[in-house]
This record gives C-alpha cells, structure tokens and sequence, in this order.
C-alpha cells in the first residue's frame, strides 16, 4: 500500500515537473560512454577511426596481458599506476610504441623514470601517489595553443569550464619547473597554456615517445561539439603514429584502488532519476516511508553476522608465479633484471633517491636511509652489473642474488 502510494507520487511529480528537456551530470568523470557535458564519448569514437586500417582495442585487463604495439591513449582525472603496470608501460613505449596520457595528476614513478631526475630530485609527501601539480592558473577560461609552426593557430584554442552552462573558475595545470628546468633533455614542450606556460609535452623514451597533456578537459564531449574543439583533438592527436590503437577503459580509483568506481556510480538504472530534483525528491520520499513502515512493523531482528575471509595479496602470488615462470625456463637473466626494476621503483618510492647514477654516492646515501650495511648493497650492484653483462646466468648466481634482495627487503627501516 505504502509502496504504491510512493510510487504514484513519483510519477505525478515526474508529470507536472517535466520540462521536456534532457537532463545531464556536469561530474567531471571522463566515462566513455557517457554523453553528459564531461564524458568521453566523442573522443573514444573519434579515435575508433582515427586509423581506419588499424583497429581498436579496449584495455580492460592489466597492460602487460593486453598491450602488443602501436598507440597507448589514456583520459582521465587521475591515472593510477602499481610497480608492475609501470614497468609494463615503460617497456611498451621503450619498444618503439606511443603513449598519450591526457590528466592532471600523473604517478610520479611514471615521472621518475621518465625524467631520470636531471632536473634534480623530486621531494613529495609519503602519502602522496601522484605528482602535486602545484603549478596552475585560476580562471574561468585557458587558451592553448601548439609550439610546432605548422599546428600553431593565431587565435588559439580556447576552453571553458561550465557548470550548469555557466563559466566556473577552473584551475588550469601546466607542468611544474621540477621536470622542466632549463639543462633538462627529456621534456619536449609541444603546447603552451596562455602563451607561458607548457601543459603538453613530448619525452622520449626508448625507442617510443610519451605524449603527456595537463588538459583533458580539452576531450570531453562538451568541447569536440564544437569545430574548433574537434580541429585541437584532431591536431594532438595528429602525433601519433598509424598502428592500434588501445583505450585504457579502466579508469582507477586513485585512494581506494578499485576498478571503475565511477563508472559504476554513473552506470546506475536510477541515474536518471536522480539527476532530476523533483524525480529524486520522490525517490527519497518513497525511501522514507519504506524505513518507516520497518522501523514501526517490521520485526526487530539479528541477522546473523558472516565469517568474511580475509582479504588476500594477490599481486605477491601474481610476482610469484611470473618468476616461477622465468625460472623453469632458465630465463635467469630476464628474471634478474625484472627484480633489479622492481628494486629501484622500490628505492625511489620509499627513499626518494634518484637512482640513474649507481655509484658511491648512490650507496651511501642510501645505506644512511635504509639501515643496510654498505658492504650489502654493493654486492647487489655487483651482482646485478654482472648479469647484466653475462651471457649466462648460473642458478646459484641468480639464487645468491635473489638472496640479497630478500635481505634486504627484510632488514631494512
């Protein structure tokens, strides 16, 4: 009875409140299939046939089991990234692919590895993931515009931030002078923010090129509605070359690392509903009357409390099994180097050393750090120096070596 009674308000609200017009989230979520203002619908099906001979793959699954070759493309707000899919996009782009990564908070040991610190070292907060764009310009309108003579346009690209179609201020990122001092050979600035201040940039990497963008409000679908915001995205993404391209669909949450917490929030069947006040007023209404009737007649009863498992470390079996792999096919070379990568990420993330240059310094700096005797980290450089340079690598050097990583691990503060 109540039920009925809520839902026949719901629809008489619907009714009268109506204006015919569509309704859309201003959230600025980048979901693909969303058409709202701030979605990213139109820039995925432009690159759907950006390349008509090559195809289109959608990365839903860690990168290592999907990438292959050609043209990484990543927008969103935040671009989360573990050790292990770092790895697997720097060896991606170093075999000769392309990477476009459009957000303003970038991982900064994607960065680190990328810079190679010749700017000097980075300093962040211990509970920092991404790098603190802390350069940025407040305004309710940006101009871009390309550096290359052949994209630059006289009038610039200009973009907006809107909110319920009115300008809202907006805090336009550019990238800070820690990557991008003057003696740096990394960062190829391709675009300026108002004439000043660089927000895209090309780094070569390996064989393949990074294309990072601070911007990517510049691809949501409120902007490629217009010829002018279609002919900017045409002319970014005129640097990459012909080949697959993949669109990285996942789209983490960067402080609860789960899959597609937006995505989900957004995808809901009562979107609709809720986007529409007196819609959403009737639905809060009908909740209300729904709790009453149990508070009042419902029975008052325990549930009873399940056992819950305790959650489990999958990425150490993950580990643990691709270097199993490694070592029943005596690839103890390749299995070596894999630990050394992760051991530097390790280094850089917890001690905030640079770790380009493995020299005296390099040790004793982080002997000071880690509480690890001198002696032990020299004979990890050594051993990893002399499998890098063997042609064969024996069981018991791998093993040794594996060892002392392990030691270390262990031992250190």
């Amino acid at each position: 009875m109540i039920g009925a009674a809520a839902l026949l308000l719901l629809i008489l609200l619907y009714y009268f409140s109506s204006d015919g017009k569509p309704h859309y989230s201003w959230k600025e979520h980048y979901i693909s299939n969303s058409k709202d203002p701030y979605g990213t619908y139109l820039v995925r099906n432009l690159l759907e046939d950006y390349f008509p001979s090559d195809s289109f793959r959608v990365v839903t699954d860690s990168l290592g089991t999907t990438l292959d070759s050609g043209n990484f493309v990543y927008i969103g707000n935040h671009f989360w990234l573990d050790s292990m899919a770092t790895i697997e996009l720097l060896d991606f782009v170093a075999a000769g692919n392309s990477a476009f990564i459009a957000t303003q908070h970038l991982p900064h040991g994607l960065m680190d590895s990328i810079s190679g610190f010749e700017c000097g070292e980075v300093y962040y907060d211990e509970e920092s993931t991404f790098v603190q764009n802390r350069s940025s310009q407040a305004d309710t309108v940006a101009k871009l515009n390309f550096e290359h003579p052949s994209l630059y346009d006289s009038a610039g690209y200009e973009l907006k931030f809107l909110f319920l179609r009115e300008p809202v201020e907006y805090h336009w990122t550019y990238f800070p002078s820690d990557y991008l001092c003057d003696s740096q050979t990394v960062f190829t600035p391709l675009g300026l923010l108002n004439d000043e201040q660089p927000y895209f940039v090309r780094a070569n990497y390996g064989a393949g090129e990074f294309y990072l963008h601070t911007t990517p409000l510049a691809f949501t679908n409120l902007h490629l509605l217009e010829n002018r915001g279609l002919e900017y995205a045409s002319k970014v993404f005129s640097h990459l070359k012909p080949g697959t391209v993949y669109w990285d669909e996942r789209m983490f949450d960067p402080f609860g690392n789960g899959n597609n917490l937006a995505q989900k929030e957004w995808e809901t069947p009562l979107r609709y509903v809720l986007s529409q006040p007196s819609l959403a007023w009737a639905w809060y209404i009908m909740l209300g009357m729904a709790l009453l009737y149990l508070v009042f007649r419902a029975k008052r009863r325990q549930r009873v409390i399940p056992v819950l498992e305790k959650n489990r470390n999958t990425s150490l079996e993950f580990i643990g099994t691709i270097g199993r792999l490694f070592f029943i096919n005596n690839n103890h070379r390749q299995l070596a180097d894999k630990k050394m990568r992760l051991f530097l990420i390790f280094v850089r993330e917890r001690y905030h050393l640079p770790t380009k240059d493995l020299n005296q310094q390099f040790i004793r700096s982080l002997s000071i750090r880690s509480n690890i005797p001198e002696e032990h980290l020299s004979k990890i450089l050594l051993l990893s120096s002399n499998i890098s340079t063997t042609g064969y690598v024996q069981e018991e050097t791998l093993v040794e070596f594996h060892r002392k990583l392990e030691k270390f691990y262990r031992e250190c503060k």
